[in-house]
Order: C-alpha cells, then structure tokens, then sequence
C-alpha cells in the first residue's frame, strides 16, 4: 500500500501548465498533414490534481493537445463515489468540460475517471485512463490500489476495457446519500452487503488495454472487490450484459494493506436456456433455435430427448441428432415426413449451454407447421470440408473432417490425398450421421502441401472405332476439397515451466497472437507444465484456477454469491522460437499464484 504525494507537490507543478487555460480556443478543426495515429495527450486540468476544499459542486475541465470527438459516450468517464443526478460533457476543441446539478458530499475526496472512450477526431483514444482527484473537504483520501483485470481479444478490439468496483460493506454504508434509495421499502433497513446487481460501487476505475488499472483517493474501510465490463456506461453491473468477476475475498484496506488485486471476468448471466423455434431445412430435417447455442452432449443427443407431437397426441422420434455443417446447430432427421399444413409441437427435455445453465421447463417446446419440400430429391452434397488445427498449418496429428447438408446412410464417394505428385486413397470414419473423418496412413508430413480429393467415376464414350462402335469408357477423377499447408519442420516448438505455488490442476493457458486461437495444458504436483506441438511465434499466457467443468478462469458468482479463484498474467508476451523453450529463460519474473 502506498500513499498519494502531497496535494502542495502536484499543484505547484500544475499552476505553470495551466497558464492560459482560460483563453478562448479557435473554433476551426485542423486539416492537412501526416496520418495522425497517435493518441490524445492532456495538456491542463482543472481543478488541479489533489486540490482540497473543492465547492460541493462537479465541474471538471481538461484541455488536450488536439482537437477531440464531441461525441463522448457515457462509459467514457465515471466518477467515485457515485453522485444522484446525471453528467453533463461540453466539447469544443481542444476542450472537454464535465458538470453535474448534483450537489456533492461534504468532506469527501472524488476521484473522476477519463477513459478510452475519449477520441481525437482521427479516432484514435485516450491511451490510458485518466484520474482527477479532489476533495471537498481539508484533506485528500490518499490510499491506493493497483492490480491486473483480464481483458480478452473481443474488448481489445472493441477498445472496451472492464471497470474496477470497490463497494463498501458494513455499517459505515449507513449515511452514503447514494445508498438511500437501496433500503429495504417494507423495513428501511439498509443492507450491511452490497447488493452487487443494483447499486454502484463506491470507488471505481477503469482498467487501460492490458487490464492494468490504479484505484486513488480511498478511504480506510472494507469492501467488495468486483470488476465488470460497464458497456453502457451507467456504474452499475449488468449480469445479462456484462461480464463480472468477484476477487477472491473480501479487502479490508487499511494503511498497511499490501495486496495487488488481481481478478478474472466471467459471464454472469444465469438466465435459463430456452427453446425459441425451429425451421426445416430439408424434407425430412427439423432445425432447433435456442436462446443460446447449446451443448452437444450424449444427453441431449440421445433420440429420445426430443419429441415431434403429432395433432391426435402420438409421438416420433428422431432418427438421427447431429449439429448441422453450416449453421452449427441442432439438427434432428425423421424417417417419416410427417401430413403438411397441420401444426405439430416439438420439444425437448434436456439441453444446456457450455457454461452448464439449463433448459427453462416452460419454455422447451415450440409449435410447427410441417412443409412439403417436393423439390428436396437431391441426394447428400458435401457442405463443408475442415481441418482442425490450432495454427494456419496442420500438424501431424490434427484432423480433417468432411460434413454432408444431410445424413447418409453410406458413403458414395472415395477421398484421396495428394501429396508431391502421389496420390493415394484415405480411409473415411463416420462421426455422426453428416460427418466423416479422413484416416491417412501416416500423420501429415512436415513441410507439404497436401490436396484433399473426392474420387467419383465419370462415364464417357470414347471415340469411334473403324466400326463406328463407341465404346463406355468409366474413369476414375478427382474434384479438389481443400488444399492445406503443413508445419514447416524448422518451425515446430514446445514449451515447458514450473509455476510457483501452483496446485495439481492448474489450468496453464497460452494465446496465439497470430491465430487468436488457445492452447490448454495442467499442472502436475510440482507445478510443472508442458506444451507440445506449438509454432514458434508469440503467445500469451496466463495460469488460474478453472472452475470445476471448465477450460476458463473462475471469476466468482454474483447470484448466488462466491468469491472468484486466483489468476495470474504477465503483461510480456512469450516468444516461443524453434525447437524447446523454458519460460523460465524467456519470463523469469512471471507473477506466483497465492
């Protein structure tokens, strides 16, 4: 824990830089010159950083060294504690002015926030957050916090980065003007927990694009630790909309706390799933729509789960359950199509989503109008045709999978596999009632180019003979399904550490910056870990505690309550070269588990 500098050290320096800061600003927006990329720089503040006694009124003025967007939305700023009425941004040039009609707090250090939602007319935003910190009273709230949040790849490119929450807890909530309107409407009674879903916390942050943030101006007190992705803006967690996570316990934050916080995000949303309709691609083929997309197990791929109800009260089955090649979907077969124009129920008993929440009962069946699809004559046709790898080549091992837009009873095709001018005929596993997956011989080499085939036989009449008699002439051809690049050799690479303090069961993940794709390996008893079959490239890391079930970091439960589980991240990326890496030689001062 360390504390803030004298208000006297920063107000000296900044009375010099805001000189000026008054004047009046041309009104015309610069033109011409380089493509600018760089980012908005602050060149004066007002009020002055740690000022004190501060009027009991918002009024917050930055001017930048550029020109910026006037359109600022809400999550772009944040104040702590949170204030009753609303906040107003007036942008003119260089200028940015926030205001409130809300009256603040006697004696209070607020702490306002800019975030990355600030842009140059260029749209290039601020480059990490910015904090004013001021009181109202004779003296500055001068502890601090600094810790990591995880920022995943679709809030970097969204440039949406998580909030940090402290929420008091305990009997000092009692007097918080904010907190009022929070107290039980029977009892008035205010709660000593923070209900996390409805009311904001009490000192906020926002993390900048590596999930580094520092929270100013608190107060000795104990809190609730959450962090959320406040997309819109508001100070408050959305668990349908938001992702949250809870630290792995609750902070009593005192002079002496030397705790670096240090909090996973998770979806928070414990709705139920639901089964919303279904459409008929083909004649004798159903497609389920679900709330969310459902996972495929043996449960609910059983073909007794789901049910098409006839209008005199009998039932059918499914023939066959398989997710559809391109919609990715439940898809179910029937062997019998079914009387047009008359209204069927369908439903199902069991489904879940990948983070386990179920099939709401009231809502797990739909209604039908089966259609006649005269023109659905043609036999199966290939829809896709994929290889499963972690990298832009394949390695050895992975997989090639050919998927068909309906189920087949055999297959009617060969496949063939071409390599350097040899072609030779693959074996074929079925996997599901639409997908095959190719056997070669021998894992794909290293360094080839291979052209994955389909052989069929093609039927022509040669040329006449002296006789005039043509003659059938059947051969063999080949239409090509997918070409694919494998390792070069050169670049194959593994990676192997011990992490410190780490449990058996520790989840060890790396990120491809390249393909975006990850890798998953665990821990043994002595912490050590290993990955095989990686490019050489760069990649992220991180190490946690997973929840039970789970590939992903435990970020805690808001509804029922539980505090989250250890992660741990370095900001320095891993660059894995040829051959075997030690992360202890490429990160050696990598962050240790509690």
């Amino acid at each position: 824990m360390k504390k803030s500098r004298p208000a006297y050290v920063y107000a000296l320096a900044l009375v010099l830089a805001c000189i000026g800061f008054w004047a009046c600003a041309t009104q015309v927006a610069p033109g011409g010159g380089p493509e600018d990329k760089l980012s908005p720089r602050i060149a004066a503040v007002y009020p002055a950083p740690n000022t004190t006694n501060h009027p009991e009124e918002l009024y917050v003025k930055l001017e930048f060294d550029e020109w910026v967007n006037a359109s600022i939305p809400r999550s772009a700023v944040s104040i702590s504690p949170p204030i009753e009425g609303k906040m107003k941004f007036e942008v003119s040039g260089k200028t940015v002015v926030l205001t409130s009609r809300a009256t603040l707090d006697t004696g209070t250090t607020y702490t306002v926030t800019f975030a990355s939602g600030i842009k140059d007319l260029h749209g290039n935003a601020l480059a990490k957050p910015f904090n004013v910190v001021f009181s109202t009273g004779d003296h500055i709230d001068s502890l601090t916090l600094s810790g990591r949040v995880l920022v995943n790849d679709s809030m970097t490119r969204k440039k949406t980065y998580p909030s940090i929450g402290l929420f008091l807890m305990g009997a000092e909530r009692e007097g918080r003007r904010y907190l009022e309107k929070y107290r039980d409407t029977a009892t008035k009674v205010l709660d000593t927990l923070p209900l996390l879903t409805k009311e904001p916390p009490l000192f906020m942050t926002r993390a900048d694009s590596v999930g580094s943030f520092t929270l100013t101006g608190l107060k000795p007190g104990r809190y609730r630790v959450v962090a959320f992705v406040d997309v819109n803006g508001n100070q408050k967690i959305e668990p349908a909309q938001e992702l949250a996570g809870v630290w792995v316990k609750d902070l009593e934050l005192t002079e002496e706390t030397k705790d670096t916080l240090w909090v996973a995000l998770a979806d928070q949303d414990t709705s139920l799933l639901e089964l919303e309709s279904v459409s008929q691609p083909f004649a004798h083929v159903l497609e389920a729509n679900f709330s969310r997309p459902v996972f495929f197990d043996s449960a609910f791929a059983d073909t007794a789960n789901c049910t098409l109800t006839y209008p005199d009260g009998s039932t059918v089955h499914p023939r066959y359950v398989y997710m559809g090649a391109s919609s990715n979907k439940p898809q179910f077969y029937f062997d019998s199509i079914p009387a047009p124009e008359l209204t069927y129920k369908f439903a199902c008993k069991y489904a879940k989503d990948s983070l386990s929440r179920m099939l709401d009962t009231l809502r797990d069946e739909v209604e039908w109008n089966w259609v006649e699809k005269a023109s659905d004559t043609l036999d199966p046709a290939i829809s896709k045709t994929q290889l499963y790898s972690m990298t832009k080549s394949a390695f050895p091992g992975d997989t090639l999978v050919v998927a068909y837009n309906k189920p087949l009873d055999s297959l009617k095709e060969t496949f063939h596999v071409a390599i350097n001018k040899d072609t030779v005929k693959v074996d074929m596993k079925r996997l599901d009632a639409i997908r095959f997956m190719a056997v070669p011989a021998e894992p794909w080499p290293t360094d080839a180019a291979v052209d994955f085939l389909m052989g069929y036989m093609d039927t022509t009449l040669a040329k006449a003979d002296s006789n005039g008699v043509r003659d059938t002439v059947i051969e063999l051809k080949y239409k090509k399904l997918v070409r694919f690049e494998t390792v070069p050799k050169i670049k194959l690479a593994s990676l192997k550490g011990t992490l410190k303090n780490a449990n058996p069961g520790v989840t060890v993940r790396l990120a491809s910056v390249d393909t975006k794709k990850y890798f998953y390996t665990k821990c043994d008893h002595g912490g050590k870990f290993a990955f095989d079959n990686l490019m050489e490239g760069k990649y992220f890391i991180d190490y946690y505690y997973a929840e039970e079930g789970r590939l992903t970091p435990d970020g805690g439960s808001l509804s029922p309550f539980r505090y989250g589980k250890p992660w741990r991240a370095p900001t320095d990326t891993v660059h894995v070269a040829n051959g075997e890496n030690d992360i202890a030689k490429l990160l050696p001062d990598m962050p240790a588990l509690p």
